[in-house]
């Protein structure tokens, strides 16, 4: 499916007037992570014949976001990961598969111009959704906006400044070129939550587990 929803799928991240500039994500690793990027650089090539010299952009690390983004003071973000540990203690690991290739429109920034193409999350959704009610109520508590009402679980692969023609003719181009790749690409164990801080990330296992061994 092929479509121009909002999207906080990528954050500049950094010390903004005084705080930390925060994202809270599902990282995917694994087979499904190199698989990803295979059908990113076919979608990157894409988007580079319709991109007019502007920005593009593969995303070497794919993660699910669970929150816009979000600003908070040093003295925050240790009871902020408190917080989110406590939250996804009793939620096990899961998988995800993913099931077609959209475009998003980033709500955060680029004037309306930063587009996303991501590929969908479609088995797992539900679970992503388990998840995302803990981080909304931790975000909630820090006086942070909750993430969209009705969000569409997505794995950003590719960023790119497009205007409105050139994102309908990725589209149309994308649509018939990768659907069936995009199939191929294997389920992804999702047993950690990612927040961000700034150059600081903390990685926090679901189920209350050791994290994982091979990062993000």
């Amino acid at each position: 499916m092929l479509g121009d929803v909002d999207s906080d799928s990528s954050v500049d991240m950094g010390h903004v007037r005084g705080g930390w500039a925060g994202h809270v994500c599902l990282p995917v690793g694994g087979a499904a992570r190199r698989e990803l990027a295979a059908v990113g650089r076919v979608c990157a090539e894409v988007v580079g014949d319709e991109a007019a010299g502007g920005v593009v952009e593969e995303l070497a690390e794919p993660h699910i976001s669970l929150t816009r983004p979000f600003y908070v003071q040093e003295h925050q973000i240790a009871g902020a990961v408190r917080a989110l540990e406590a939250a996804v203690a009793d939620i096990s690991p899961f998988a995800v598969g993913f099931g077609a290739v959209s475009t998003y429109r980033n709500s955060g920034g680029g004037g309306g111009r930063r587009w996303f193409v991501a590929a969908d999350v479609d088995a797992g959704a539900a679970a992503v959704g388990r998840v995302l009610e803990r981080v909304d109520r931790v975000l909630e508590r820090l006086g942070k906006r909750r993430f969209f009402a009705q969000p569409r679980f997505h794995a950003s692969l590719v960023r790119a400044d497009l205007d409105d023609a050139a994102v309908q003719r990725v589209a149309a181009r994308l649509g018939a070129r990768v659907h069936e790749e995009i199939l191929r690409v294997s389920a992804a164990r999702i047993d950690a939550v990612q927040c961000a801080f700034g150059d600081r990330r903390f990685c926090i296992a679901l189920g209350g587990q050791q994290p994982p061994a091979t990062g993000v």
